[in-house]
């Protein structure tokens, strides 16, 4: 079941609901003036009977009159506007023998049966009234007043029914109006459903417009800060991924030119003066030829050297973190003169997860070569440190800053971000023109504490 239907359910249910008992107030509301109406109309009548009952009583000549229709003495077909009493004599014999209405006749405005055994409780509790003819000791009869609600529920009958077709009606308006104020309320969802199906396509620049209600207003920035996020990342996921792609080519580049331009140079030579030495004809020709190979294989060293270190550094493995990073930074203050550089780490640091201290020490190579290039700083404050099972960086510099919003970030910037990451990690950059550059990381590591 849809939304606006559920909606439209409920409230249509409580607008029956309401009118429910409306009406029921309203019957209970009716059987009480009918009571009080037949009441009052009871004792009226009972008040004029009685002063003719008393009139004939003392004037009892009539009794020995000829005519025998003046045994009607009431007259009460008369009293055929007395709606609310049925008024019956009877003789001394219990023969009907006047009335005020013919009885079992249903009129052409009754009401149902059905409402009529609703005001079933009114006539119920309705009594009729007897009282006794009796002239010179004889009884001539006896006349029953009995109240009779009929006309009056047919009244109220009528005028019910007058009310519940204007029940009726403002029912149907009502649940119109429900239904297209829901509609209308409703209809940005639409707009809501399509922007996630673009998203869901691919389509990362679809955006909300803004709503007139608060609660959709507010569902729209979250939604657009969304979408935005999601694109940025996205695009930056492909921006580093082809710089990853081009930083390995180039990668591969220098070490296939140091393979040939370097260590190929390197065994020609070799291969120059072993040729020499087979052909020597002279022991100091053979001696100058194999001195020459020495000399070219502690060259060759060296530069394999170099490229393994610039690969992963030796002394990350054999001697840790703390031993690497102090060889870093002092291979960077010799190139770096003019920076002064405070260095502070935790003795704490020892047995560091492997992946943890290559990402620390990648993330200090990173900011010290950011440094060099873009800062042009003059104090540079580094320190490592432990705090609760994290490994906490942080690398301060003096230097001219930027503008994170108009300034795009590098790829060191966003590598280390994504390093950290990746790593389950926090990563939080601090920077305005002209007033440095703060770099706070955390690293979740299981630090083991020498004693």
């Amino acid at each position: 079941m849809s939304l606006k239907l559920r909606i439209n359910l409920i409230i249509t249910l409580m607008l029956a609901v309401v009118m429910l008992l409306g009406a029921g107030m309203m019957i209970e509301n009716a059987r009480k003036d009918v009571r009080a109406e037949v009441d009052s109309t009871t004792v009226l009548a009972l008040h004029l009977l009685d002063a003719e009952v008393l009139h004939y009583t003392l004037d009892y000549s009539w009794v020995n009159a000829d005519d025998k229709s003046k045994l009607a003495i009431f007259r009460l077909q008369s009293l055929d506007n007395v709606r609310h009493l049925r008024i019956e004599f009877f003789d001394a014999l219990g023969r009907l023998r006047d009335s005020n209405r013919p009885t079992g006749v249903r009129g052409d405005h009754s009401p149902p049966i059905w409402f009529e055994k609703l005001m079933s409780k009114v006539s119920s509790s309705l009594k009729a009234t007897h009282r006794r003819i009796v002239v010179n000791n004889r009884v001539l009869g006896e006349l029953v007043i009995t109240p009779d609600p009929t006309y009056e529920i047919a009244e109220i009958w009528h005028d019910t029914l007058g009310l519940l077709s204007l029940g009726a009606l403002f029912f149907l308006v009502a649940n119109g109006l429900v239904y297209w104020a829901v509609y209308k309320a409703l209809r940005p969802l639409n707009k809501i459903h399509n922007a996630l199906t673009q998203l869901e396509h691919g389509n990362l620049g679809a955006r909300l417009p803004m709503f007139s209600l608060p609660e959709l207003s507010s569902i729209s920035n979250k939604f657009n800060a969304m979408a935005q996020t999601l694109e940025n990342s996205i695009l930056n996921n492909h921006r580093l991924t082809h710089q990853i792609i081009c930083l390995q080519e180039d990668e591969r580049k220098n070490i296939a030119r140091d393979l040939h331009d370097e260590i190929g140079q390197h065994l020609t030579a070799i291969h120059i003066d072993a040729s020499a030495i087979l052909k020597a004809k002279s022991i100091t020709s053979v001696r100058a030829s194999a001195a020459a190979i020495g000399a070219v294989a502690r060259q060759m060293m060296d530069i394999v050297h170099d490229m393994l270190q610039r690969l992963r550094p030796a002394m990350l493995d054999e001697l840790g973190l703390q031993a690497s990073l102090h060889e870093l930074i002092d291979n960077w203050r010799q190139r770096n003169r003019s920076i002064n550089l405070s260095f502070s780490i935790s003795s704490q640091l020892i047995n560091l997860d492997e992946t943890i201290a290559i990402a620390a020490y990648r993330i200090i190579q990173e900011c010290l070569t950011n440094i060099t290039k873009h800062a042009n700083a003059r104090m540079v404050t580094i320190k490592i440190e432990t705090m609760a099972e994290q490994v906490k960086i942080c690398v301060k510099d003096d230097g001219q800053g930027f503008d994170l919003h108009q300034i795009s970030q590098g790829f060191g910037l966003a590598g280390m971000r994504e390093r950290v990451d990746g790593l389950g990690g926090s990563f939080q950059l601090t920077t305005k023109p002209n007033d440095g550059v703060l770099i706070e990381i955390s690293l979740p590591a299981n630090i083991r504490v020498e004693s």
